[in-house]
């Protein structure tokens, strides 16, 4: 049996983002991923609320996982698939001098 919505009730729309952030080379101190940062502004700032966040490693890198929820549809329906780098704002290399990139 579907459960009705009262007037007061909105909908709870959720969706995933799945970020990857290649391994950097070793260093002595921490560093902060400005990119990464940016990109969680940018969806916090559409209407996304974070549910939660989790981090997978592997050899090359980390996998950010993130469900979000809103319950806006608009924002939900906004295309994740999009160029994130053009939406956000984002230079395409990363903050750090010390990282080479494959395409450098």
């Amino acid at each position: 049996m579907a459960k009705r919505l009262k007037k007061s009730e909105k909908k709870i729309y959720h969706s995933t983002f799945t970020y990857f952030i290649p391994s950097p080379p070793l260093r002595k101190s921490g560093y902060r991923e400005v990119e990464f940062d940016k990109i969680m502004s940018g969806l916090l700032s559409s209407g996304f609320e974070l549910v939660s966040l989790q981090t997978v490693s592997s050899t090359n890198g980390i996998f950010m996982v993130a469900v979000l929820k809103t319950n806006e549809k608009k924002v939900f329906q906004m295309d994740l698939k999009q160029d994130i780098h053009e939406k956000f704002k984002l230079s395409h290399s990363h903050s750090s001098p010390d990282i080479l990139l494959e395409e450098e």
